[in-house]
């Protein structure tokens, strides 16, 4: 019999926020879902059992407030929805749970820097001697035209750090080059691995889970199309292809519970250009099929039980857009945890 886990979300109105909603709703353990973002219009906060406004990590004070919500609210476990929040409750995490009680979801601080930049992602599957795609960082736009030169086009321009294809262009000239150059924040080159489509074809995103006995679970594995840097057509099944690297990077890098990895499947084989040390936005796709990795966190983690590989189904999701309805309410009134909104079934 699990006693009732009071379980707040960060980043509630966040696509991997709103996965954990769905995730934990879909376990049947009995929890209580606390949603909490940083502003009232978020869907989530009207969808939660109950609901709260956070600060912003980065502001004076927050360490202070949220270690006083968590006491007030009485809650269990927290789990980072939204990746400005992981860094904060990586390097607070021993403090936060002395203080309140509370256990904090969240990898080590060296592994979150290492999968919130791009770079250092490829300089760790680098030394660890695992497929990356050669990455550089340019001092200026002529040594960015020099190496992208020599790689020859089309190359990748990103952004060290960001997520949801922010600052991601696929450039195919130097004119687009330098167009590019200008606006991207910590700008870094990629070696184009392929070029992502609109089909199902050799971009995917996989995961494994560690357990508190340093056990790997999986892989998940999943073939998908982007929209807006999101997965949009998502094709779960045995991809055993896979299965080999994902665990060499599960056994290499220093993590708890999930690690999500983004791969492009070439002919030499998997090539991973992503990691994050945290939930994905697929969550609740992966729940369905029978990877629910923040049930198995509350089991594992929280409920001290062994758990073991799930049997994980394969079949397609398919993405589409849903609305939060808060009836007889003007925007400057929304209170969350006050009001609560709902979803018409349409279908």
């Amino acid at each position: 019999m699990h006693r009732q886990c009071r379980v707040l979300v960060t980043g509630a109105g966040s696509g991997v926020g709103q996965g954990i909603h769905k995730a934990l709703r879909w376990s049947r353990l009995p929890v209580t879902i606390v949603s909490a973002d940083i502003a009232p219009l978020n869907a989530a906060l009207y969808r939660g059992d109950e609901a709260i406004l956070m600060p912003r990590v980065e502001a004076a004070g927050s360490l202070e407030i949220i270690t006083e919500i968590l006491v007030r609210e009485k809650i269990d476990v927290v789990m980072v929805g939204s990746e400005f929040d992981l860094l904060f409750f990586a390097e607070h995490k021993a403090l936060i749970e002395r203080q309140t009680g509370t256990l904090v979801i969240a990898a080590p601080v060296d592994t979150v820097r290492i999968a919130d930049d791009k770079w250092l992602t490829a300089e760790f599957l680098r030394a660890n001697g695992l497929p990356y795609a050669e990455a550089f960082l340019p001092g200026d736009m002529a040594a960015a035209a020099r190496v992208a030169n020599e790689w020859g086009y089309p190359v990748m321009l990103k952004t060290r750090r960001g997520t949801s294809s922010r600052h991601v262009h696929v450039v195919r000239d130097r004119a687009m080059l330098e167009e590019c150059y200008s606006s991207t924040p910590l700008p870094m080159l990629q070696r184009v691995i392929d070029l992502p489509t609109a089909e199902l074809h050799s971009e995917y995103t996989c995961s494994v889970f560690k357990t508190l006995d340093g056990r790997i679970l999986g892989p998940f594995a999943a073939r998908r199309t982007v929209r807006g840097g999101t997965s949009w057509h998502v094709e779960v099944a045995r991809f055993g292809e896979l299965d080999e690297l994902m665990l060499a990077i599960g056994g290499a890098m220093d993590f708890i519970g999930s690690l999500n990895v983004q791969l492009m499947l070439t002919e030499a084989g998997p090539v991973p250009f992503e990691i994050n040390a945290r939930f994905s936005g697929t969550t609740a796709v992966r729940a369905h099929f029978g990877f629910n990795e923040p049930e198995m966190t509350l089991r594992n983690y929280f409920y001290r039980e062994d758990i073991t590989d799930p049997v994980i189904r394969s079949g397609i999701a398919l993405r589409y857009h849903e609305e939060v309805f808060v009836d007889d309410v003007r925007a400057d009134e929304l209170q969350p945890g006050i009001h609560k909104g709902c979803v018409n079934p349409w279908f």
